[in-house]
């Protein structure tokens, strides 16, 4: 009977890694003490990210790069910023894109652009310092 288990248990398993694989995934960075998605295949750039406080505002940023296509990134935002409670407030196309969200005093500004055989990911924080 263990045998018959996990013969079904496999394709299960290669199907659920598929179903992932077609997605991307995500994971957390957190910026400027914002947590943001992350498209998994997006790796940090070379750049350190970067990080200010001034009196009481408070802003970062950090680029990633990856060979993921830009408009399956804009996707990805569009539908998991909404999803963490963020409400949009700008769209922009032209060459790249722009998008901009804001949840509790803060504002995401997050750049999207081919470079040469990479796609780029920038996203920026800022707002109002707790």
């Amino acid at each position: 009977m263990a045998t018959i288990h996990r013969s079904i248990l496999h394709p299960i398993a290669f199907a659920l890694l598929l179903a992932l694989a077609g997605c991307g995934g995500a994971r957390d960075e957190t910026i400027a003490g914002v947590t943001l998605p992350v498209p998994s295949s997006m790796s940090r750039g070379a750049d350190k990210p970067v990080e200010m406080k001034f009196l009481s505002f408070g802003a970062g940023q950090a680029s990633f790069r990856g060979k993921m296509d830009a408009d399956r990134i804009v996707e990805f935002y569009k539908k998991e910023m909404p999803a963490r409670g963020w409400q949009e407030n700008m769209n922009m196309r032209s060459g790249g894109s722009l998008l901009a969200y804001s949840k509790e005093g803060k504002t995401v500004l997050i750049s999207v652009a081919a470079q040469n055989d990479e796609t780029v990911l920038s996203l920026t924080v800022g707002g109002a310092v707790r």
